[in-house]
């Protein structure tokens, strides 16, 4: 039977259902509404067109983990402790997704988080699909017996295997959208905030057939691809054998799991769009990106940069309550997700937030413009451990890494949004303002300390999950199938 707001018994107008796509590495602006010649993404455009769209939407941090962990909690890194991969959130740590089951929210995690330890929920009620990485530490690299010839390509080795085929990881994404798409045919009496998680368009880069052979005939090499205006942290992170030959197969590669991202999310809107209408139910539908993709761009692949192809993420609302059409041109966090749908909830936000509720904005207001986004790395030179952190203010983009402040960077992003000119000693009064608030908020000393003897766990861990046989019910078995080589190179 159909539940619907008069039958639910609550009081008032029922909280309405949230459904947050949620991808894994998608440059921001590898999208038709944002202007990309080459890449087809009519769904995303159609939910822009619906909704509200962030122009410069940023990532805690351009990574996997830190990036997620950020979102959920609200904290940037300094706060949470993690900077890298192998991070994870005590259980006493609460998330967004705490707050709205406290308000009665069904909080239910489709696919891919990338949760390390025994605790897989960290405020999900339940989980509907697992895990395509391991759960525990010391179970990368070349641990991944279950990945075939394509284990590394999903971590350090992403130019091993790049073509037209199928991979793990369309394999998974595929089996993600068929269990989000299961639990929206059925009814569900509490409100819902359902969280489907791909791990695409991060590599492997392997698109389908198809679309490999499409984007193969259209991709171009980044105009950017030659530049060496690199901070030294940035430039230790060159692989050189990233030739113009195999950034264009890439490329191709990523457009292609780009458009098949694209495809998926049309396929769950339909079937998010029917479910609403046939419980009669208000809903708000949001797709966002942990961090993107540099694709070549500055002679770069991956993330784990603060160049905008890396640290910039799409986001995208819309619902009841937002506006059509509507951009956010402030610059925006991704930690303003929780903060934004706890207010839409009516659900307490974890404390000390440093994201703030976007519900004015999305309705068509105007943005803070004395805010000030951070995001930060951990990087490592040598022996040191390396705290780098961005600032975006307005037009401007600040960029530091604790090793050398003489190699800061100052961007204008209006005038130079390829960040090819470095405007530090041009602008000096702007540049006082960033040094000064790194100096008040930028506690590099700690931070390092910290991460060091966070590292060793890591390490003892890592020893720990190679030699201890411990079950791991929630994550996804990789059918055989899915480890044949492409079948177009």
């Amino acid at each position: 039977m159909t539940v619907t707001e008069s039958e639910s018994g609550s009081q008032g107008l029922r909280p309405p259902d949230m459904l947050i796509f949620l991808s894994d590495q998608h440059h921001a602006d590898y999208m038709g509404f944002r202007q990309h010649p080459i890449v087809r993404t009519p769904h995303l455009d159609k939910l822009a067109e619906d909704g509200a769209a962030a122009t410069a939407a940023y990532t805690a941090s351009p990574l996997c983990v830190p990036s997620r962990m950020s979102m959920l909690t609200g904290h940037l890194p300094e706060k949470t402790g993690i900077y890298t991969n192998n991070g994870a959130i005590g259980c006493d740590y609460t998330t967004f997704l705490h707050g709205l089951a406290a308000a009665g929210y069904e909080t239910v995690l489709c696919g891919r988080m990338h949760f390390l330890g025994e605790d897989q929920r960290h405020g999900f009620t339940k989980r509907i699909m697992g895990e395509l990485t391991p759960l525990f530490w010391g179970r990368y690299g070349r641990a991944r017996t279950d990945l075939g010839p394509y284990v590394g390509t999903m971590a350090n080795e992403s130019l091993k295997i790049i073509g037209g085929g199928n991979s793990p990881v369309l394999e998974y994404d595929r089996a993600v959208v068929r269990a989000a798409l299961d639990y929206l045919q059925d009814e569900h009496a509490k409100p819902q905030c359902l969280v489907v998680g791909t791990y695409g368009p991060h590599h492997t880069f392997v698109a389908p057939p198809d679309l490999y052979s499409y984007y193969k005939e259209l991709a171009d090499v980044p105009p950017t691809f030659g530049d060496r205006l690199l901070h030294p942290v940035v430039a230790g992170l060159i692989d050189t054998r990233l030739t113009k030959e195999n950034v264009l197969k890439l490329r191709a590669a990523y457009f292609g799991m780009i458009e098949t991202v694209d495809r998926q999310l049309g396929e769950i809107r339909q079937s998010w769009d029917d479910y609403l209408q046939r419980s009669g139910r208000r809903g708000m539908f949001v797709y966002v990106s942990d961090h993107g993709e540099q694709a070549g761009e500055h002679g770069l692949i991956g993330k784990s940069t603060f160049y905008e192809g890396s640290v910039k993420v799409p986001m995208i609302f819309a619902g009841n309550g937002v506006a059509k059409g509507h951009q956010l041109r402030e610059p925006v966090s991704l930690m303003d997700i929780g903060p934004t749908l706890c207010d839409l909830a009516g659900a307490d936000t974890p404390p000390a937030q440093a994201g703030i509720s976007l519900l004015p904005q999305l309705a068509g207001g105007a943005g803070d413009a004395s805010r000030v986004i951070c995001s930060e790395t951990m990087n490592r030179a040598g022996e040191r451990l390396i705290s780098g952190r961005m600032l975006r203010f307005g037009n401007w983009k600040y960029v530091s890494y604790a090793l050398d402040k003489t190699q800061d960077q100052l961007f204008d992003m209006r005038d130079d949004p390829h960040e090819l000119r470095n405007l530090i000693r041009d602008e000096p009064e702007q540049a006082a303002y960033f040094q000064d608030w790194l100096r008040r908020t930028w506690h590099v000393s700690e931070i390092a300390a910290g991460q060091e003897e966070r590292m060793a766990h890591h390490r003892l861990l890592a020893k720990w999950g190679m030699a201890v046989e411990v079950a791991e019910p929630e994550r996804w078995k990789i059918p055989e199938h899915a480890k044949r080589l492409p079948v177009i190179e």
